[in-house]
């Protein structure tokens, strides 16, 4: 420890509270001794760390899934990076979730929990708060602040006849309203979340009297899916419709779709920040890295 303190210019004692997250060490302090005690392959020694100050260096980790990779890859590398393993729960179903919440395995094996599934129950809250120890959550984002980005992308192309392709029965009709648009029902379409969903959805949008100009579907699949239909068709897009997705991840990159994406390996990280600070019995000090247009092939000015 005190050849880490002499390299980073602080005392051992800073080394210490740095290294195992204590209070008392300003963040950007925090980063600094990490990195230079990454550099000279230093490691805490956590059984006498655990004994002295009761921290066992590992969390929790639940995901609903593993296929949100750049969210959990974001999370469990910023949790290594700091010195902690990582006890990885996949609740991939009901029956699944139902057991671990019923079992809770944590005992006093973790000293904290990050929960990457989505949004928890009541009860489920109530249990992992029963442990004690700090808890972190990564929401699902509200689609609607991703369906005004994308309707104002739009408008700013010209278009005023714009449709939407939902995977929910939720309404967004007032994003409509708010950016000046005509809300016509046959151009809210909820769709299956896949491939098949978005081609049937051409059916239902643009053989009308007055098909919209440009559609805004709710995720990767569903956007092939209209490309795919719209080209078969002899559209073009973006010429006789622009098509903006609302995330998507690489299928959407791979096919040149706008789309407003999430920074789910930001997410991850920004989490685990939350996590860290929660153990030091500090508040978060920032929000979570909004959606961002990313615009691509798919969309231009209204014809």
């Amino acid at each position: 420890m005190s050849d880490v303190a002499r390299a980073a210019g602080v005392s051992a004692a800073t080394v210490s509270r740095a290294l195992r997250g204590e209070p008392g060490v300003s963040e950007a302090t925090r980063r600094y001794v990490t990195e230079v005690a990454k550099r000279m392959r230093y490691a805490i020694a956590r059984d006498a760390s655990s004994l002295a100050g009761g921290r066992r260096y590992a969390v929790a980790v639940l995901a609903a899934d593993v296929g949100r990779g750049d969210l959990l890859a974001g999370a469990e590398g910023a949790l290594r990076g700091a010195g902690y393993d990582v006890l990885l729960y996949v609740l991939r179903d009901a029956d699944a979730r139902a057991r671990f919440f019923e079992e809770l395995p944590l005992g006093r094996r973790v000293d904290g929990v990050l929960a990457l599934a989505p949004d928890l129950a009541d009860a489920e809250v109530a249990a992992l708060a029963s442990l004690e120890v700090p808890v972190a959550r990564v929401r699902e984002d509200d689609l609607r602040a991703s369906v005004r980005t994308a309707v104002d992308h739009l408008v700013g192309l010209g278009h005023r006849d714009v449709a939407l392709v939902l995977a929910d029965d939720e309404s967004y009709d007032d994003v409509l309203v708010a950016a000046g648009l005509e809300v016509r029902p046959e151009w809210t379409v909820w769709s299956s979340p896949t491939v098949a969903g978005g081609e049937q959805a051409v059916d239902a949008l643009l053989d009308g009297e007055r098909p919209p100009t440009a559609v805004v579907a709710v995720g990767g699949e569903v956007a092939l899916g209209l490309l795919l239909r719209l080209r078969r068709d002899g559209r073009e897009v973006p010429r006789d419709v622009s098509l903006v997705a609302l995330d998507g991840g690489d299928l959407v990159r791979a096919v040149g779709v706008t789309a407003v994406e999430v920074a789910w390996r930001e997410r991850g990280e920004h989490a685990v920040s939350a996590l860290l600070a929660g153990l030091r019995g500090e508040e978060a000090e920032s929000e979570p890295p909004a959606p961002r247009l990313v615009v691509r092939d798919s969309t231009g000015p209204v014809g």
